[in-house]
């Protein structure tokens, strides 16, 4: 009898885990049909946008639609990426011992992909985003019929991750509202001024040289003149016509209409934008022309003629998506399941970083990591630059900063693991200064210093953290040192030492 009733018990406690692990940690095939249905729907959006991105979209109100689709298309994609699980066993042992090639894909459905038990999302969320997905697919009938009568773009036709690097990522609604500004005909005898506020490092200044190469506006302006808050003065008008950069020149014009950028950078006061808008105003050169005023300061608002342009981040969704185009480029992420979870793991790990955010900015950021994955693609180097990350958390702590604070350490600096050397750290001001137009930037690249392949110095020296590949092609210095830190921690704090 109590064989029976043993057997009895091992048998319900067996099929009571059994029901626990098919309940919680196996997906329901309601789920998975979910997920299928998403994937389906992301594909239509995505050839609507693509479609969308190829024509010459100049209405307002067509761009905010398409603006709304793209966030959600971005979102979309970034809750499809956690609920796929990329870690399958029997494709661990194959990526860790050999590097594989993020190469051109032929085009093939996609294969059949493990779920994550982990994912943030559940199947509330999952149901929403699919009827969130459908009302915009439902929405976009109209779009398309109107999108008929837009040209489409004369160019050669680019992936995804070729055009990222081309073009600026996300922004035709903005530049579209700049545009308008610019070629809208004021009252005689007056001119228009548009405010452009942002956060550093958003993207304001290559914002308005993108607008400024646009051949329409190099067709209505003869001049575009760029100036910064210390050459603007009342008394410098002539300053101002020997410093411009002819565009285009209209010889039959009676009145030259001019472009005038002015960037602002550092805190604005009160009575330095009363100061500016009284010396537009009596620059007698700017009658029916246009300025742009850029500055991290909201005080420029109240002198603009016209709505300000709030420039934000994108969305941490839209930075995945970027993010992904272009570490993997033409390949599909499907294909490299492994790399893929490492890839939002240590893009997840970033953004929850608030300290890595402050330097450089996520683009530049971003672009410099999907440089060093693509550097050495495999699991074994992408473990540990994800092994880095989370070391960077620790070491950027303010407390870890406070017991360095003797040794020249401060919360103005961002401290990053090399790859090449656990143990070693490099310190980085988080002050940048971009190199002047004829200057010779430094050889040595953050790149370099993180994966070992540059040289380094007992002292500081400058190092080029990015060189921008948009216009205006800045080139962003920064000063830094390498510090060897002992893992140990006493009483007294962690040892370290100058490498020497």
């Amino acid at each position: 009898m109590n064989t029976i009733i043993a057997a009895f018990i091992s048998e319900l406690t067996n099929r009571s885990i059994s029901f626990l692990i098919d309940r919680h940690l196996k997906p329901t095939p309601y789920k998975k049909d979910g997920i299928q249905r998403l994937q389906w729907m992301l594909l239509r959006v995505h050839l609507m946008v693509e479609e969308a991105d190829g024509r010459c979209l100049t209405n307002l109100a067509r761009l905010k639609q398409l603006n709304i689709v793209r966030r959600v298309m971005h979102k979309s994609y970034y809750m499809l990426d956690t609920f796929i699980q990329h870690v399958p066993e029997q494709v661990d042992k194959k990526e860790q011992d050999v590097s594989c090639s993020l190469s051109l894909s032929k085009l093939r459905p996609a294969k059949e992909v493990c779920f994550t038990t982990g994912s943030k999302y559940g199947t509330e969320n999952l149901e929403e985003m699919l009827e969130s997905l459908e009302n915009t697919i439902a929405g976009m009938s109209e779009f398309l019929i109107f999108l008929r009568n837009y040209p489409p773009m004369f160019r050669q036709p680019y992936s995804t991750y070729l055009l990222m690097e081309k073009c600026m990522f996300s922004r035709q609604m903005e530049m579209a509202q700049i545009i308008n500004f610019l070629l809208y005909e004021d009252d005689p005898g007056h001119f228009g001024i548009l405010p452009i506020v942002g956060p550093g490092k958003v993207g304001k200044t290559a914002l308005v040289e993108h607008v400024c190469r646009d051949k329409r506006v190099t067709d209505h302006f003869s001049h575009v003149i760029v100036l910064h808050n210390n050459e603007f003065r009342e008394d410098n008008e002539l300053k101002i016509r020997d410093g411009c950069r002819t565009k285009h020149q209209h010889g039959d014009s009676k009145e030259e209409k001019k472009l005038v950028i002015i960037e602002l950078v550092g805190t604005i006061d009160e009575g330095a934008i009363r100061r500016l808008y009284s010396a537009l105003i009596q620059c007698s050169i700017l009658r029916g022309s246009k300025v742009i005023i850029t500055s991290q300061s909201g005080n420029i608002i109240n002198i603009g003629t016209t709505y300000p342009l709030n420039l934000k981040f994108l969305s941490r969704e839209a930075f995945w998506y970027f993010f992904k185009a272009l570490v993997f480029g033409t390949a599909y992420p499907e294909e490299h399941p492994k790399l893929a979870s490492l890839a939002m793991a240590i893009f997840d790990e970033y953004f929850d970083q608030d300290t890595d955010k402050a330097f450089g900015g996520p683009f530049i950021f971003l672009n410099k990591t999907a440089m060093g994955l693509k550097s050495r693609v495999n699991a074994q180097n992408w473990n540990k630059i994800l092994e880095c990350f989370k070391n960077n958390r620790q070491k950027n702590e303010p407390g870890f900063k406070k017991r360095l604070s003797h040794c020249t350490m401060n919360d103005d600096h961002i401290i990053l693991q090399r790859v090449c050397d656990s143990t070693q750290y490099c310190v980085v001001d988080n002050h940048d200064r971009i190199a002047l137009v004829n200057e010779e930037a430094p050889k040595i690249t953050l790149h370099d210093i993180l994966d070992g392949t540059g040289s380094v110095r007992p002292s500081k020296f400058d190092i080029l953290v990015w060189e921008s590949h948009l216009p205006p092609y800045h080139k962003y210095i920064y000063s830094c040192q390498i510090l060897k830190f002992d893992c140990s921690v006493n009483k007294q704090g962690p040892k370290r030492k100058f490498l020497s």
